[in-house]
């Protein structure tokens, strides 16, 4: 079979292993979608807490179909659409999980079937498990101002999930004007273009001076860091940390002295209540509220691997999501 692997920084390799061989525990499954993700960046690039030996591995947001069962596995079987969370090895044709595992990477494997009439390409569990454990953390409350900076794929599913009429405003903010106007038809109230105005400015007119009550980060960037600490308020907030961050910096972190509650929800990892947040999240995705037809923007051969990292790298103009499709 053929699987990516990262040889130095910023290149890929196809090349042709052995078949996954699996134990009676254990399932093989034909990979038909892996998305791309942000964390695998500092992966590619060998920066930060990512560096370690090459070659690598990567690709932890798989769908694909079961096509062989180990004979103690239970609840699956041949055919079975799945998505979900497991080893980290999915940018391949076939990839080997064990369901019942509940060691691998700390958390163990999260597994569920994919519904009916939903592409695989759109049922990126994992990320989409996550945006519905930061939804269930961030929970603002009826009146709340709500400010969120980044539009990413990440960023626009919280707004889908969040964004309600209840909600004073919900203000984003986001250098990309395409991804600003998704945003309004997410449930955004105010759109802000830090390129254009100075959005703590306009944050504090709107909230006529109190600032927000839930700061939402998902850039990953040391400015979102700033900001989101510039325009909270000084009681009863809530800041939620959502950017993958591996750039090293120094923050000024007295404005969030005031801040009593920060959360880190980003990530399989930080959920309490993984099986479940998957259930929820395939339940939404059948139901529309993700709009995934506008949030994967892009498919890419298993060949093409390295320009879909280019790209989402680079921002290129009208990506939001890459998937990476070995049977394209």
């Amino acid at each position: 079979m053929k699987a990516a692997f990262i040889v130095a920084p910023k290149r890929f390799e196809i090349r042709d292993i052995p078949m996954p061989t699996i134990n009676e525990n254990e399932m093989l499954v034909k990979i038909v979608a892996c998305g791309v993700c942000s964390s695998d960046m500092p992966g590619y690039l060998d920066i930060g807490v990512m560096r370690r030996p090459f070659p690598r591995r990567a690709g932890h947001e798989p769908a694909g179909t079961v096509v062989e069962v180990g004979k103690n596995v239970r609840g699956f079987k041949v055919g079975d659409r799945i998505t979900g969370f497991w080893p980290a090895d999915c940018y391949a044709e076939y990839t080997a999980c064990d369901p019942a595992d509940r060691t691998a990477r700390g958390h163990g494997s999260v597994i569920g079937k994919i519904p009916d009439g939903v592409p695989f390409e759109h049922a990126l569990g994992e990320p989409l498990m996550s945006l519905v454990s930061i939804a269930r953390t961030t929970t603002p409350e009826v009146g709340d101002f709500v400010f969120q900076i980044g539009c990413g794929f990440m960023g626009l599913g919280i707004t889908a999930l969040v964004a309600h009429p209840k909600l004073r405003e919900y203000i984003v903010a986001d250098l990309d004007e395409n991804r600003l106007k998704l945003a309004r038809e997410l449930g955004a109230t105010v759109t802000l273009n830090p390129g254009k105005v100075n959005v703590v400015e306009e944050v504090m007119k709107i909230t006529g001076g109190r600032g927000v009550d839930v700061a939402i980060e998902v850039v990953g960037h040391p400015p979102g860091v700033k900001m989101v600490g510039d325009v909270i308020k000084t009681n009863r907030a809530k800041i939620i940390m959502v950017g993958w961050h591996q750039t090293p910096d120094t923050y000024e972190l007295f404005s969030w002295i005031k801040c009593p509650i920060i959360y880190s929800p980003q990530g399989i990892g930080m959920s309490t209540d993984y099986q479940s947040e998957l259930t929820r999240a395939m339940w939404a995705l059948q139901q529309g509220v993700f709009p995934m037809n506008k949030l994967v923007t892009h498919k890419y051969k298993l060949e093409d691997i390295g320009q879909a990292f280019e790209d989402n790298l680079g921002r290129k103009k009208g990506y939001i999501k890459g998937v990476i499709m070995p049977g394209l």
